[in-house]
């Protein structure tokens, strides 16, 4: 089985050389073993998200609940930040409690490190839910990075300055034309200083590398680490400055750079010294004037995405007959540093796309560019709901987790597509386990919906399942109600059957049995009647399973949940599989069929576990455990217990389904303990409570 590590943080792998910061690093190393938050303060493009994550990187082995990177530069919304840092975390929304809550709760017995990264612009909402979590959980490191303070007394602040410039060596200012030297001839000439040599200055180290990129197999003659370090020294040594410098050597000599930089800068400014702060935009500025007119016009165009992109979003949003090669210039921005190379894609630097949106409300594009971000993002949204059910589950969960933030950007309820987003998006609040953010987006869908959108039925019955998923139950079924009446009203069978399979999902969490099938079988006439290929069919098939396997009707179950393999088979089709063969392996016990339990159980682990289900995950392990149990295997039965309270407690699940689901696992737990002992069992549970989540999984699996 493949190793997934998505449990143990997520800090990204450098993708070029870290030069430098090594006095900041260990000053933030020392903050750390003390200072439950410290806040790298400093102007946009100074290097405090390097400085944060290589720290973090090095603070890995004392922080056993992973290490977390929360990207918050293209998020807008406040009101989301707990969502935002809890899908981070991996953290399954299946309470109806507020996500902060559920949060901080789940943080409080946690040793964890957490970077907020980019807190300017959403600073009241960083400032409550750090005061909360601070309050809560004792064991959490918070690193912020801010252009400002958060403001809070647990806060310890460390400023982050530019890289010292090179001190002036042999080199001077280049002669203009037409201009006389400043110096009398018959002044004896001085002896030139000793050029600072570049492995002794951070900034100078720092253009050289990204010249190596921009530019393989570049050799620096005396003369060109001269120009360099004019260079350096005239971008204050601003890290984002000095790369954006270096990634046009490709391009331009070294000393031509140097000179064509001195004009820029002196055009703008004379003489004057430019101040720190404005030296990033200064630069990028620079740049924006070396670029050409295709390039520019396409970075004007990315800054209507806020987060990460890949190429064929990059195309659908922003090409037209005057950008025909995207992909081509899409390459041409990242070689110059422009544009950041992400796994999945690139993403634009904060400062970079602030000043391409300024760029494009002057070419008086911004409104067409935001519709055109809005319908791209409704378009992979009805791709992402047509292909679930089918093979590419895995990348479709992976495209929208990537997507996360232009989708909520995509999701304003002022947009007129914010009612079918909300509500196609129901593949991602309810199978990929968002729910209490699908909830919170839906709500304010409905609430600005008009009654004739033709919408509105989809999105009723979405907010309907998401909430009886979370245990609303009344107002999930009223939720069906209305979308199915709605949805017969205009004809709409396909919305119907979803609605109806909601009612019988409300029937089936409230106990009333006797009601699933019938209202299973209505689901299926009315997809029929729709024409409708859906990943809810057999999903209805899997509702009415487990309504007779409660009902402990087996046979007929296993009967049932043959079907939803066959369906799901022909089609790729995993996740609603693996649902249903959790449910089979349940029926398959009840009939003592103990090898075909135990497969089914170990099928359903394995999707669950590459789709990141952590409740299906649980379970799964929880019904190995058991069949080991009834299989007289006391020493895998503890060590799989143990095992699954971890995987439980690591995902911040409560438990899950009634006391009747619970008994098995007690049952078990007694059956193993007559078999081992209680010193035992206790000592083998211990051990498979320690074990990582990815050797436990492997272990349930073999």
């Amino acid at each position: 089985m493949e190793q997934i590590q998505w449990w143990r943080g997520n800090l990204p792998a450098e993708t070029n050389g870290f030069i430098g910061r090594e006095r900041e690093v260990r000053r933030l190393l020392e903050l750390l073993a003390g200072t439950p938050l410290t806040t790298l303060t400093g102007a946009g493009g100074i290097g405090k998200s390097r400085i944060a994550v290589r720290a973090a990187l090095e603070r890995q082995e004392h922080h056993p609940d992973g290490t977390w990177l929360v990207e918050l530069s293209g998020e807008r919304n406040g009101d989301l930040l707990a969502h935002t840092v809890a899908a981070v975390l991996g953290l399954p929304e299946r309470s109806a409690r507020s996500r902060t809550a559920t949060l901080v709760e789940f943080l409080a017995g946690r040793r964890l490190l957490l970077i907020l990264d980019a807190c300017e612009h959403l600073l009241p909402a960083c400032r409550d839910l750090v005061t909360e979590i601070l309050a809560a959980a004792p064991g959490v490191r918070i690193i912020a990075t801010s252009r400002r303070p958060l403001g809070l007394p647990q806060e310890t602040l460390l400023p982050v300055e530019p890289f010292a410039a090179p001190c002036p060596g042999a080199e001077r200012t280049p002669e203009r034309a037409g201009t006389e030297r400043s110096e009398p001839e018959k002044e004896p000439p001085k002896e030139p200083k000793e050029l600072e040599k570049p492995e002794e200055n951070d900034a100078l180290r720092l253009f050289l590398d990204r010249a190596g990129t921009a530019a393989p197999g570049l050799e620096t003659t005396r003369a060109g680490t001269e120009a360099a370090a004019r260079i350096c020294r005239r971008l204050d040594g601003v890290p984002l400055a000095v790369e954006l410098a270096a990634g046009w050597l490709g391009s331009l000599p070294v000393e031509r750079l140097a000179d064509h930089l001195d004009d820029h800068f002196e055009v703008l400014h004379g003489r004057a010294r430019i101040p720190r702060h404005r030296i990033a935009r200064a630069a990028i500025g620079w740049s924006h004037e070396l670029c050409a007119p295709r390039e520019r016009l396409l970075w004007a165009r990315l800054s209507v995405f806020a987060g990460g992109f890949d190429t064929a979003a990059a195309e659908w949003v922003c090409g037209d007959e005057h950008l025909d090669d995207v992909p081509g210039l899409l390459e041409s921005l990242a070689e110059r540093f422009l544009l950041v190379r992400v796994p999945g894609g690139y993403r634009l630097p904060a400062t970079v796309r602030e000043y391409g949106r300024e760029r494009l409300a002057l070419l008086g594009e911004e409104a067409r560019l935001v519709r055109r971000h809005r319908y791209h993002y409704l378009d992979l949204a009805r791709r992402a709901e047509a292909d679930w059910y089918g093979p590419g589950q895995e990348e479709w969960a992976a495209r929208l987790a990537f997507s996360m933030t232009d989708l909520r950007l995509a999701l304003d309820p002022a947009s007129p597509t914010s009612v079918e987003l909300a509500g196609t998006l129901w593949i991602l609040w309810f199978c990929l386990g968002r729910l209490n953010e699908g909830r919170y987006h839906m709500t304010r869908a409905i609430e600005a919906a008009p009654v004739t959108d033709p919408g509105l039925p989809r999105l009723l019955w979405a907010d309907g399942c998401v909430a009886i998923a979370r245990g609303e139950l009344e107002l999930g079924r009223r939720r069906a109600e209305a979308a199915l009446s709605a949805a017969l009203d205009w004809g709409d069978y396909a919305a119907a059957g979803h609605a109806q399979l909601r009612l019988a999902s409300s029937s089936l969490c409230s106990g009333a049995l006797e009601d699933v099938e019938p209202r299973v079988e209505l689901v299926r006439e009315y997809f029929r009647r729709a024409e409708a290929a859906t990943v809810s069919e057999p999903l209805a098939l899997v509702t009415a399973a487990m309504a007779v396997t409660w009902r402990g009707e087996f046979d007929r179950a296993v009967s049932v949940l043959k079907e939803v393999q066959r369906l799901c088979d022909a089609r790729g089709e995993r996740w609603a599989r693996a649902c249903g063969d959790y449910v089979l392996s349940i029926a398959q016990l009840g009939l003592g069929r103990v090898a075909e339990a135990a497969e089914a159980a170990r099928q359903s682990l394995d999707v669950k576990w590459r789709l990141r289900d952590a409740t299906g995950v649980a379970l799964a392990v929880d019904q190995l455990a058991v069949i080991a149990a009834v299989e007289g295997d006391g020493l895998r039965t503890a060590r799989l217990q143990g095992a699954g309270v971890r995987l439980w407690a690591t995902f911040g699940l409560t438990g899950f389904g009634s006391e009747g689901m619970s008994e098995p696992r007690t049952v078990a737990e007694r059956t193993a303990r007559q078999l081992l002992g209680d010193e035992t069992y206790d000592a083998v549970f211990a051990e498979g409570y320690e074990a990582d989540p990815d050797a436990a999984v492997a272990y349930a699996l073999h």
